[in-house]
């Protein structure tokens, strides 16, 4: 999902996959992984914990819990 939602001008158009939810305040941000209010993959330690591990995937490093438990394609 993360993957999708990154601009990719060079590649052919096709269909995005938008997050729902609102934005978090960069003030008083969620605890947990930012991103686990509006993630449909979130498990629940998503709520408490921040991924540590950078996974390679799609040619991108990303901090996430999904793509360490290997879930389903991100």
């Amino acid at each position: 999902m993360l993957p999708e939602t990154i601009p990719d001008f060079e590649a052919p158009k096709r269909n995005r996959i938008m997050m729902g939810g609102e934005v978090p305040s960069p003030v008083s941000s969620p605890s947990g992984c930012s991103f686990h209010p509006r993630c449909p993959l979130a498990f629940d330690h998503c709520k408490t914990e921040r991924p540590q591990r950078w996974i390679e995937t799609h040619n991108r490093r990303v901090r996430y819990f999904a793509a360490e438990e290997g879930a389903k394609d991100i």
